[in-house]
């Protein structure tokens, strides 16, 4: 991606968080403010360097998954601008029985954790066949069984360091072992994998394996590689995270078909963004960045929204999270940001040389 479409990008965030998150104005002046964002959001989009479909096949449907993307965060824009109260209230134009808070005493997966049948059957629930689908489309999307087995593993970890937090996150040991890494994951991680070879859509190796030793992979050599391992972590993680913050945020209950949409419309912009990365990966340098900085956007208004709207959101604890949590996740971002930075100098340099 073109370093002006990167400075485009930062100085549109910055000024969204500027002008979005203290707005103490009513109603009306909230509205008119989130569609000029609206319409500001689709103008910088459109400066972008046009889509040119990394995808080749069914081009017009992957089209229209772009531009639903695209309509979903000005949606998403359009909700910063508003507080916390009108916002939720404004969910109820597509579903009449929203606007009510998600109870705090919803069923979690720690209720009862006597390994028995009768406790193993009850938590096959609707989100247990909404997790199963959501692994059987990340295959689709990351198409690498080694990146999307360290990620299912990575998942509990995710959940067992917010469910302080986000209760919905609590389960019972043989829950995480087996309904989780053994069926839901590991199942449809494959199962997902093998009808995408099936249908012939071009596999995927984001840690540049290639037939090498562990220690020869591209990922540990190639900021490139890195970057995007590191890149798709990131973005995977806080699209999981966020997902849960929004329905809570936003008053919206797992039951909704909200949520389902939320599914379909990832589905599209990350096949898209991250089939445009493989691109880009290996050399393709006509590549567009626009479904990229699609997806980057998504995630940036997700989260914003996630933190804005705390204040009497649904089934959150208010708690401090503990240091033996909270350092390290940091320690983890920060060495792995400054890994790519090594890697991208030592590259350059070494790059220079064989030029000279």
């Amino acid at each position: 991606m073109r370093f002006q479409e990167q400075i485009l990008f930062f100085i549109s965030a910055c000024t969204l968080i500027y002008f979005a998150y203290e707005n103490d104005y009513d109603n009306m002046k909230n509205r008119y403010r989130g569609i000029i964002g609206c319409i500001l959001f689709i103008c910088m989009m459109g400066s972008l360097r046009p889509y040119n479909g990394p995808i080749k096949r069914f081009i017009g449907y992957w089209r229209f998954m772009f531009w639903l993307g695209v309509c979903y965060n000005a949606f998403l824009i359009f909700l910063i601008f508003q507080n916390e109260i009108e916002a939720r209230q404004l969910m109820k134009l597509g579903d009449q029985s929203l606007g009510r808070s998600v109870t705090k005493d919803m069923h979690t997966y720690d209720d009862n954790c006597e390994f028995e049948l009768v406790n193993i059957v009850d938590n096959l629930d609707h989100y247990f066949l909404l997790h199963c689908l959501n692994w059987f489309l990340l295959a689709f999307l990351l198409r690498d069984a080694w990146l999307l087995n360290f990620w299912q593993i990575f998942d509990e970890v995710i959940e067992l360091s917010w469910q302080h937090i986000l209760p919905h996150f609590r389960e019972c040991w043989w829950d995480h072992v087996l309904l989780d890494v053994l069926i839901g994951n590991t199942l449809f991680i494959f199962l997902g994998l093998w009808v995408s070879k099936k249908l012939g859509i071009e596999q995927f190796d984001w840690l540049g394996r290639k037939d090498k030793s562990f220690t020869q992979w591209l990922v540990w050599h190639d900021y490139k590689y890195f970057g995007a391992s590191f890149g798709t972590w990131l973005a995977v993680t806080i699209n999981f995270l966020t997902g849960f913050f929004l329905m809570n945020q936003l008053w919206v209950p797992p039951k909704c078909w909200m949520v389902s949409f939320r599914l379909f419309v990832w589905f599209g912009m990350g096949v898209l963004s991250w089939q445009e990365q493989w691109n880009d990966l290996k050399g393709n340098k006509e590549q567009s960045g626009q479904c990229r900085y699609l997806v980057v956007w998504t995630l940036f208004a997700e989260t914003f929204i996630s933190i804005k709207f705390l204040k009497n959101a649904g089934n959150i604890q208010y708690v401090d999270t503990p240091y033996y949590i909270s350092i390290p996740w940091i320690a983890t971002i920060i060495i792995s940001l400054s890994v790519y930075l090594i890697m991208r100098l030592k590259n350059k340099r070494i790059q220079k040389i064989k030029v000279n």
